[in-house]
């Protein structure tokens, strides 16, 4: 469904960007089960992101102007950031190239987390047995 690769800018410790594997420039032109799971990935690597790198928050965005196909970029925000508050746009931004071995430690950290997220929600699958879930409503 999707694929996810740290940005080779790590300015903010752990942006990643989550891309859907075949084109697609909206979110609201995917059927219902691919968007559902479009969401899930993007969910489940959040999650990964804030195991691996216990940010104080997750900045989530899905543009598509500069580049039209759907793609999240992740971004943690800590507190320490100089650019805390504002949008990582802004302005100038420290730039942080990694060099390959500092990019594969931070995607194993990612790839750690994500498979400690899979073990986790089936061993709750296999508790829950089954049990209906309330649906989300708006209002």
């Amino acid at each position: 469904m999707s694929v996810a690769k740290l940005n080779p800018d790590q300015a903010f410790e752990g942006y990643t960007f989550l891309t859907l594997k075949w084109h697609e420039e909206e979110l609201y032109r995917l059927a219902n089960k691919d968007r559902k799971q479009f969401l899930e990935d993007m969910s489940l690597m959040a999650s990964a992101l804030s195991r691996a790198f216990k940010p104080d928050k997750m900045n989530y965005e899905l543009l598509g102007n500069a580049m039209p196909h759907l793609h999240w970029h992740l971004v943690p925000r800590y507190t320490s950031d100089p650019m805390w508050g504002r949008p990582i746009w802004a302005g100038n931004r420290r730039r942080k190239r990694l060099n390959a071995e500092g990019y594969a430690l931070l995607t194993g950290r990612v790839e750690t987390a994500i498979s400690s997220l899979k073990r986790g929600a089936a061993a709750r699958d296999k508790s829950s047995n089954n049990r209906a879930r309330r649906p989300v409503t708006l209002s």
